[in-house]
């Protein structure tokens, strides 16, 4: 099969679960022995940061994309002519989908979350009326004209079919996948701890974009409680506009030498980061369509304490319920005090890497192969 994926990002050129994703999808696909061409915008477009503020740095990605990105997607379906093309962001997937039409080629549309209302979310963006009514178009344009679609929860499955009107009978439901081998020979918490640099003391750990839907202050807020009590920290890992403001929140709490901010950790650090993890916190308020940094921490052998937002409360709750909470820094700071009275109760470390498995991409692509062929039709019969 060839396939013509489209996508924001690889994980090499902007970190994030959606580019993680691609990069993994890609690899899978690869070791069944499918042809794959990749298109991302990265190339042409900022991603380091996620964002250029004001109007001129607007300006220069929307000309990157519309003058290079977006002709070069087209041009790149109609001379390849695929057996199918996979879109992974809105935007990008346009021209793919125009494309597409074309030669009779079809589309499965990977949704990994809404573009206009995360922009919305975002708080930088989407503030403008007339940006937010285009994104919200092209996005149901695209969506709407796909042969299937991919979601990796039943939440935003939900969220597909009744914000764009797409019929539940072309959404079907897959994980994300992940390469659990590079998880299998971390050091024990304390090695992983001075390899990064950290105090030896209880860790709660994150990697997060930092922006606010990613509810990083709850964590902040959390560690406030739970350091009453116990000698914690918090590591955050990641960049993002937020950073400013989360830092003078723990300085307001006096946590200055408690919480530390990393910045983008390289990939062969990330598994470091899980591993020094006594306990992985994600607390995001909202538009949380699977959770990555939760099947990283888990494949790593590390407790998960997650706020039940969208794909984390299945994802998390598949596992143990009790490890999924309230938004508040309380029910966190609740569920971490719980796990550190009792850090062997079950599951345990290896009931926790068993459930990451079932999502290695070893098990997981074939399932997307069999949605991209349910999109060709017997023997191909979209393209007749």
């Amino acid at each position: 099969m060839t396939v013509v994926i489209v996508g924001l990002a690889t994980i090499e050129e902007m970190a994030g679960g959606s580019a993680r994703y691609l990069s993994g999808l890609v690899s899978g696909l690869r070791a069944l022995g499918h042809d794959v061409t990749v298109l991302t915008a990265a190339r042409h477009v900022t991603t380091v940061g996620y964002s250029e503020p004001g109007w001129s740095g607007q300006l220069r990605r929307a000309l990157a994309r519309f003058v290079l990105v977006l002709p070069r997607t087209f041009l790149t379906v109609l001379r390849l002519r695929p057996d199918v093309v996979n879109s992974h962001f809105a935007l990008d997937g346009l021209p793919a989908v125009l494309a597409a039409w074309l030669v009779r080629v079809p589309v499965v549309v990977t949704f990994h979350g809404p573009w206009a209302l995360e922009a919305i979310a975002t708080g930088r963006r989407g503030r403008w009326p007339l940006s937010t009514l285009a994104r919200r178009r092209i996005e149901r344009f695209v969506y709407r004209r796909a042969q299937r679609c991919i979601v990796l929860s039943r939440a935003f499955g939900e969220l597909l079919i009744s914000e764009y009107g797409v019929d539940p009978k072309r959404v079907s439901v897959i994980p994300g996948g992940l390469d659990t081998r590079h998880f299998e020979t971390l050091p024990a918490a304390p090695e992983a701890r001075r390899r990064l640099g950290l105090p030896e003391r209880y860790t709660m750990a994150t990697v997060r974009r930092l922006v606010p839907r990613m509810g990083l202050d709850l964590a902040i807020g959390a560690l406030y409680e739970v350091a009453a009590d116990l000698d914690a920290q918090l590591v955050i890992a990641g960049i993002g506009p937020d950073r400013q403001r989360l830092e003078g929140r723990a300085h307001e709490l006096g946590l200055d030498d408690r919480v530390k901010f990393l910045g983008r950790l390289p990939e062969a650090d990330l598994g470091l980061l899980y591993a020094a993890a006594d306990v992985c916190v994600v607390p995001s308020r909202e538009l949380e369509g699977f959770g990555y940094v939760a099947l990283e921490a888990l494949a790593a052998g590390a407790p998960v304490v997650a706020v039940g937002t969208g794909g984390l409360a299945e994802l998390v709750g598949g596992l143990e319920p009790g490890w999924v909470v309230a938004g508040d820094a309380s029910s966190i700071a609740a569920a971490v005090r719980r796990l550190a009275a009792a850090p062997d109760r079950r599951p345990d470390r290896h009931a926790r890497q068993a459930y990451a498995s079932t999502m290695d991409w070893a098990g997981i692509a074939p399932r997307v192969v069999n949605v991209f062929e349910a999109a060709m039709g017997p023997r191909g019969t979209h393209r007749r």
